[in-house]
């Protein structure tokens, strides 16, 4: 059984509706100006129009009580998001005494305009996740955050990595660029005081392997460093939030986005 079955169901069988007492009411007993409303009620209802079926609602409840007028109110005040009032309509609903599938549903009902009137409570839209929205603007403009793109904190710690691993290698390349220099002075100096090439062998050698550690690592490091900050910053640029501008308009709401470049 849906709500909207309910309201049906209520509508069609007004004639057996109960007083405030409790006391079983006769078909003749129900006026036919409350069937007339009950029925104009649901139409309202199922049309959007909350605020006269409530009306109409009303007075077929003021002319013959009944515990399904008391349910269709709920369910028209929920929709025009008039929580309060919904959560004492379901409450009398309630102490009615429905029938389990009944009490099911407007336990149900009951539990959503609670959060709603809690969460309103503290400025936040019922219809979203708290902490979802921040507090409407004075015009009724609503303004949201996406939720941080992963993959862009992924691309910045990458980033970072990348570039910390490629200034070591430049580092390293420093030193062996250094030991090579080293080693080139060192043999000048070996060959300016009569040393052979056998003297300095070892350490010519020693020079050109430092020689080409340097170059093979200083550009590895170069590339490194480079490639790390080009990831940190296109990660940088996808984590940056986009503002979302929510417009209530008469059909529904405009989304309009502010990109940054």
């Amino acid at each position: 059984m849906t709500a909207r079955t309910v309201i049906a169901v209520v509508a069609l069988t007004l004639a057996a509706a109960t007083a405030h007492a409790g006391e079983p009411r006769s078909p003749d007993e129900v006026p036919q100006r409350a069937r007339a409303l009950a029925e104009r009620g649901r139409a309202l209802h199922d049309a959007g129009d909350y605020g006269n079926a409530l009306v109409a609602f009303k007075e077929a409840y003021v002319m013959a009580p009944s515990p399904g007028l008391l349910f269709n109110l709920g369910q028209a005040y929920r929709l025009q998001g008039n929580c309060d009032d919904a959560s004492l309509m379901y409450r009398r609903y309630l102490n009615t005494g429905p029938s389990p599938e009944a009490r099911r549903i407007a336990l149900a009902h009951l539990a959503s305009v609670g959060r709603c009137v809690q969460q309103r409570g503290l400025g936040i839209r019922d219809d979203q996740p708290v902490g979802a929205l921040q507090p409407p603007a004075p015009d009724g403009t609503v303004f949201a955050e996406p939720p941080r793109d992963t993959r862009a904190t992924l691309k910045k710690n990458l980033g970072v990595g990348l570039a910390i691993s490629g200034g070591i290698a430049l580092s390293a390349a420093a030193y062996f660029a250094f030991d090579a220099r080293s080693a080139s002075s060192s043999v000048e100096d070996a060959y300016a005081t009569g040393a052979t090439w056998r003297d300095v062998e070892a350490i010519d050698q020693r020079g050109e392997r430092s020689a080409r550690l340097a170059r093979i690592v200083g550009i590895s490091g170069g590339v490194a460093v480079v490639g790390g900050v080009t990831l940190y910053l296109l990660g940088k640029r996808a984590e940056r939030r986009v503002p979302i501008a929510l417009v209530p308009t008469r059909h529904g709401a405009e989304v309009s986005l502010a990109w940054t470049f």
